[in-house]
Formats: structure tokens, sequence, C-alpha cells
């Protein structure tokens, strides 16, 4: 998964990026900043066909601090992910279509 980090249409950082290198295939990405550092999370495939949903934090100057990212829910197919912060938690929604 690559990318290129986004705010109000504005590109961050200036190229493309490694996030997760995993096998398979790793989409639907979604991403938040909070606390000086970038939260992204994404449906990971790389257990199919357990699919999973993982997340990696990002310094505020690109630097991805949890290559290939953290699992953090796995047992079906999950699409979609969607984040929110409320000052001190964050809330992770997706879509289950199983």
């Amino acid at each position: 998964m690559h990318a290129t980090l986004m705010l109000l249409s504005l590109t961050i950082f200036n190229a493309d990026f490694d996030i997760c290198t995993a096998a398979n295939n790793q989409q639907q990405p979604t991403a938040i900043f909070q606390n000086n550092q970038y939260y992204a999370f994404w449906q990971d495939e790389r257990a199919a066909p357990i699919y999973a949903l993982c997340g990696a934090r990002i310094s505020a100057t690109g630097t991805v601090i949890d290559p290939n990212g953290k699992l953090l829910f796995r047992d079906s197919a999950y699409l979609r992910p969607v984040v929110a912060y409320d000052g001190t938690n964050f809330l992770v929604a997706f879509r289950n279509h199983c």
C-alpha cells in the first residue's frame, strides 16, 4: 500500500511512500492526523481468505512508525474503514459484509 497523505486537497508529502509491503492486497485506506502524527487504517488481505483491519502510525515528517501496520482485528471481510477521534480515543468503524 502506498500513500500520498492529503489534507484539504493539499498534498502533505510530494512523493509516494510505502506504509505496508505485505503480500496480497491492502486496500480501502483511511487516515487521520492527531497528536502530531498520522494514523492510517486499511483492509488487509495478507492472510486471505481471512481479512483483517490493520493500522499504522506515521510521523508528521512521513516516517512510518509501524511498518506493515499492526493487526487490530481479524475475522472475515472488512470494507471501507472510517476513523474518528474524540480527543482521547479513536473509533474505527467498518462494514462487515459476510
